[in-house]
């Protein structure tokens, strides 16, 4: 068996954050955390797409991981991934096993376990996530011995032909099979699915239901529910290579505090929470229900909560709330992100041209690598700050 994963995509929807593969995360890249899953599952012969763009950042995070695995190109990104996949197919041989995986669908081991199980005795298996409320993605028609019959993408609420959401976990048993449907078929947005709909008229693919763990990243606030989710798991772990003031304070038992960081004196940190390699939590800071990245400062009261903050970022008496905040960003004193609309309503964040709801309460600034906040600056909810974006000394940016 060969196992590709699907790492070319342009992330378009993310903007201003970086590629979402190698966003790290208790101190690993997405892409990482998600290959050890499927590894722990049995899953081998990894086969990693790439795009030019990030091709060589994530042979530096395999090699840093000491994850084994081929790279490859997909060599046009305008054919989506139905492109990544024909690619990757080029390193399988037809009468191959493949599984193929979504570059940021995170699910538990068992699902991959489920999936594999499931395609022995047939001619392929999807993993499909029973859902209770609407979701806007593919949904798979089944009949009563759970064969796959079909999948209608983004049917509307009310239409869906069942409760299971495809998810990019894709055992095909003959390799072969899927590279003829995808050579037929116009490569496009919606490509892969309309080859996946001839391989279910032909084949006997089973839908696997499953009622487990689901994240993926589309929008930047789902950087938020992956760190929850990825917080939830690690295992706590308080480095003696790290200093910690005696008045400091860590309030219960799942805080990561990695070697080289610094708590500072009537610092409090607040479990769930990672602080990376060399990071520093000030006098009186909070950080509570977040990740503070390496080499990343909370100052001199201030308060960090229920963030994602990469890399390098500095901060100093700032507020920094439900917020996404890629590396190497400053905030200025007394600057701070609004995290909550006066009516209380979800908070709409702008994604190509739209105005989109987060489907959050809460949800404050998403700012992009190397932006400079100013002084007593305020970042209104749902706010975009553009990568190496200035945002002036007492401004109101929304």
């Amino acid at each position: 068996m060969k196992t590709i994963f699907l790492a070319s995509g342009r992330s378009s929807r993310m903007d201003p954050i970086g590629d979402k593969n190698l966003l790290s995360f208790c101190g690993k890249p997405l892409i990482i955390h998600l290959l050890e899953r499927a590894q722990q599952a049995g899953l081998e012969n990894f086969i990693v797409v790439t795009n030019q763009e990030n091709q060589e950042l994530i042979k530096k995070a395999l090699s840093e991981a000491d994850f084994q695995a081929e790279i490859t190109l997909q060599q046009n990104l305008e054919e989506g991934m139905a492109g990544g996949v024909s690619d990757g197919l080029k390193l399988v041989e037809d009468d191959e096993s493949v599984m193929i995986l979504g570059g940021n669908d995170c699910v538990e081991v068992r699902a991959y376990e489920e999936v594999l199980a499931a395609a022995q005795n047939h001619d392929g298996a999807v993993l499909a996530h029973k859902v209770e409320q609407y979701f806007p993605g593919g949904y798979l028609n089944v009949d009563e011995h759970q064969r796959i019959t079909g999948i209608t993408e983004k049917p509307g609420e009310g239409n869906e032909p069942s409760d299971l959401v495809n998810v990019v976990v894709h055992c095909i048993q003959q390799a072969g099979a899927l590279k003829k449907e995808l050579d037929e078929i116009n490569k496009c947005d919606d490509g892969y699915e309309q080859a996946l709909q001839k391989l279910f008229e032909a084949k006997n693919i089973q839908a696997v239901a499953y009622d487990g763990a689901w994240q993926a990243i589309k929008y930047p606030w789902h950087v938020l529910d992956m760190m929850n989710l990825l917080l939830a798991e690690q295992e706590a772990k308080i480095s003696p290579e790290a200093e910690i003031a005696k008045t400091a304070v860590l309030k219960g038992e799942n805080i990561v505090i990695e070697d080289g960081a610094k708590i500072f004196d009537h610092a409090v940190i607040q479990s769930p929470c990672y602080i990376g390699k060399n990071a520093i939590v000030g006098n009186n800071a909070l950080v509570r229900e977040s990740c503070l990245g390496a080499g990343s400062g909370a100052g001199y009261n201030t308060e960090i909560a229920r963030s994602y903050v990469a890399e390098n970022v500095t901060t100093h008496m700032a507020y920094v709330g439900d917020s996404i905040v890629d590396r190497d960003v400053n905030f200025g004193a007394f600057s701070s992100t609004a995290n909550l609309r006066l009516d209380h309503k979800p908070v709409k964040v702008s994604i190509k041209d739209q105005r989109i709801s987060s489907q959050r309460e809460k949800l404050g600034a998403i700012v992009g690598a190397g932006a400079q906040i100013g002084t007593h600056a305020m970042l209104m909810p749902g706010c975009k700050i553009a990568a190496g974006g200035l945002i002036q000394p007492g401004a109101i940016h929304k």
